[in-house]
């Protein structure tokens, strides 16, 4: 009789799996593949560039004197800032100095070029160095704070574009401006 009912029954049906298109496994073990593997990346990519990966590629033009907000990873937030050259002085050895220039390269200005000009103009030494933020800037070897802003505005005002009210002293580990541009128009 056992055997009777055992032969009654129809045979289990099949399930139906469906196979993810990029990853080549079931949907549900997308998750649980290395991290490092290519299908992996792929699916990953694939799942973050939907709606808001295209909202993402999505780019918004600039208004002039605007600042644009850039989403950083984290969820912070970077701000686009206006360019600015900024001129230092630090001393080294008690009596000499140095003095740094940077963000020329914000305007278009080539450094190696830039470096030469400040070397023979003030016939010292200028070099490309690394700042601690990986950013290049000339150091020029001597105090000519006031003389390197003014041979700025006269050698790139016209080129580059670069106005007296892009030019920055850092004094006393305070930013000011180089110029007063209130009383100079």
């Amino acid at each position: 009789m056992a055997t009777a009912a055992v032969s009654q029954q129809s045979p289990p049906t099949p399930q139906v799996v469906e196979y993810d298109p990029i990853t080549g496994v079931p949907a549900e073990f997308n998750d649980f593949l290395p991290k490092d593997c290519e299908e992996y990346k792929k699916w990953r990519a694939s799942q973050e560039s939907g709606v808001e990966g295209q909202v993402a590629d999505l780019k918004v033009q600039e208004a002039p004197g605007q600042q644009i907000e850039k989403k950083l990873p984290g969820g912070k937030v970077k701000k686009k800032s206006k360019p600015e050259v900024v001129l230092e002085r630090n001393t080294r050895n008690k009596k000499k100095c140095v003095t740094t220039i940077s963000g020329l390269d914000t305007f278009g200005i080539k450094l190696a070029d830039a470096s030469k000009l400040f070397g023979k103009k003030f016939a010292s030494g200028a070099a490309i160095t690394k700042s601690p933020t990986e950013k290049d800037q000339i150091d020029v070897q001597g105090d000519f704070l006031d003389k390197a802003a003014d041979f700025i505005l006269k050698t790139y005002s016209k080129d580059k574009g670069i106005q007296k009210s892009d030019i920055y002293i850092i004094d006393n580990k305070k930013k000011i401006p180089a110029y007063d541009v209130e009383g100079d128009e």
